[in-house]
């Protein structure tokens, strides 16, 4: 077996949206993961399902691995052949140890190739409003590790030459900010000089403190603020009033739960109005036991043959199909192609075909059955469900499989306690069992007090069925037309209305 490489990867501050594009090309192909404490939840529910994913956080006070632990066991998992990726919150070169881990693979042989990200010394702060170099203001910024004086991982800083930037950004510097705010008042900085504190910068749990060197120490108690945080000293915090925006979106803080496995086209729109969007489907999907039958089906197309594609998974997994037969979208030339009109049909048209139909709803679509035969492609249960309503004859081939995994449900428990969702959205009637199943009857109860989006029409039928009442059921079915939902029902929430 050959050995593998070890890949150092930033991920960014925590917006998913930050990843680079090599990022996410490298952690598509990834066999294992291993992730930092900072890396942010949307994040890793984008992970392959396929990977192994090994926690490797490290807290104040609380140590998962410690870092020769860490090293061997990106060496061992290389050596082992495997496509490995170290994933910081960050950049892995800015106070993250990617050099300390780079240096120990390389000098045993192992390839490592390193993926920067945007650091959040720069990243948090403009997604609080706050420029770290600004023309008249500030010139100059310097980056620098909060985990020094009493903490003793870093006593080498030379204060005196930090303290004289325009701007300074103190990573990890919350747990002891009492100290760095006395050390650069010492160096010269006037106690009026503008600081700002922001704990989880650019996720749906952002929080900042605004005041002055003199006051941001007081600010930060009254807050209770706790790591991870960001420090920046300087006049361009002044300038956060005029330039805010992240805050000023309409789901900002808020997080959405799509029960399905990404890519979603139904993340983008809820991205871009703010929200933080986990993909936390409750079943794993793989490919089914044969490819026999749809194989068989793919065959048999022709003029007279039309095909259903009853959901996302159910296009996915045709072409990655095609593309193993080494074949295309040519394979549907002359057929009647079927979809929905939100999430389906967009996958479906970025992969270059259009559908002839389409359904707004399942049980209201009729199919010409003269001399056509009808092949439905989709997740199991999907295409059962969407078999059957279109009543007549249709081939089902199966495209893949699911079955129950323990850490996704562990998961969906989570967001139902500890890390609250604000909102879940439903596309198809069958997210709705999967969920369901889930979960034990009181945890199904805990259903009830988050914010229901029903697609359409047939899964606010299966919600009212499971006992939950859905909050909203949306009138299009396009990614947009969820998104405004979603922010008009969590507006009403916030407001206090019915």
């Amino acid at each position: 077996m050959s050995e593998g490489s070890v890949y150092l990867v930033g991920a960014g501050p925590g917006d998913p949206g930050l990843l680079t594009v090599k990022a996410v090309q490298v952690l598509a192909r990834a066999d294992v993961v291993v992730y930092d404490n900072l890396v942010a939840d949307a994040i890793l529910d984008r992970l392959p399902a396929r990977a192994e994913r090994i926690y490797a956080g490290k807290e104040a006070g609380s140590h998962t691995m410690n870092q020769a632990v860490i090293n061997a066991l990106l060496e061992e998992r290389a050596r082992g052949g495997h496509t490995v990726v170290r994933l910081k919150g960050g950049d892995p070169f800015v106070f993250g140890r990617g050099g300390e881990e780079a240096m120990h693979l390389t000098a045993r042989g192992i390839r490592v190739e390193v993926v920067p990200g945007v650091t959040s010394a720069i990243g948090v702060p403009a997604y609080a409003g706050i420029p770290v170099t600004h023309r008249n203001v500030a010139a100059s910024f310097a980056v620098v590790t909060g985990r020094a004086g009493p903490v003793g991982e870093a006593a080498e800083v030379e204060w005196a030459r930090i303290a004289g930037a325009d701007t300074v950004v103190v990573l990890m510097g919350i747990a002891n900010h009492d100290h760095l705010v006395q050390t650069l008042l010492e160096c010269g900085r006037h106690q009026d000089t503008p600081a700002a504190a922001i704990r989880w910068g650019t996720t749906a749990r952002q929080q900042t403190v605004v005041g002055t060197l003199g006051t941001i120490a007081a600010r930060i108690a009254e807050a209770a603020l706790r790591p991870p945080a960001v420090l920046v000293v300087g006049d361009v915090v002044s300038l956060m009033p005029k330039m805010a925006w992240a805050d000023r979106r309409p789901l900002f803080a808020r997080r959405v739960l799509l029960p399905l496995d990404p890519p979603s086209t139904l993340a983008e729109p809820l991205e871009r109005l703010g929200a933080e969007v986990l993909h936390v489907a409750p079943t794993e999907r793989s490919e089914p036991a044969s490819w026999d039958a749809f194989d068989l089906a793919l065959g048999a197309l022709g003029p007279s043959s039309g095909i259903v594609f009853a959901d996302e998974a159910g296009v996915e997994a045709c072409f990655e199909r095609l593309y193993h037969l080494r074949r295309d979208a040519r394979a549907f030339s002359g057929c009647h192609i079927v979809s929905d009109g939100g999430p389906t049909g967009r996958v479906l048209a970025e992969r270059g075909v259009r559908a002839d139909t389409i359904a707004e709803q399942w049980d209201h679509l009729t199919l010409d059955t003269r001399d056509r035969r009808w092949v439905v492609l989709g997740s199991p249960d999907v295409q059962r469900d969407v078999a059957a309503c279109l009543g007549v004859v249709c081939e089902t081939p199966p495209v893949c499989s699911q079955r129950s995994v323990k850490w996704r449900a562990d998961r969906l428990r989570e967001l139902l306690t500890s890390r609250p969702v604000h909102a879940i959205v439903f596309s198809e009637p069958a997210q709705v069992r999967r969920l369901v199943s889930a979960l034990d009857p009181e945890e199904c109860r805990t259903l009830a007090r988050i914010p229901l989006v029903a697609a359409r029409q047939s899964v606010a039928i299966v919600l009212r069925d499971a006992g939950l009442e859905p909050a909203v059921i949306v009138g299009g079915r396009s990614p947009e037309a969820v998104a405004e939902a979603v922010t008009a029902v969590l507006a009403v929430r916030e407001t206090g209305g019915a």
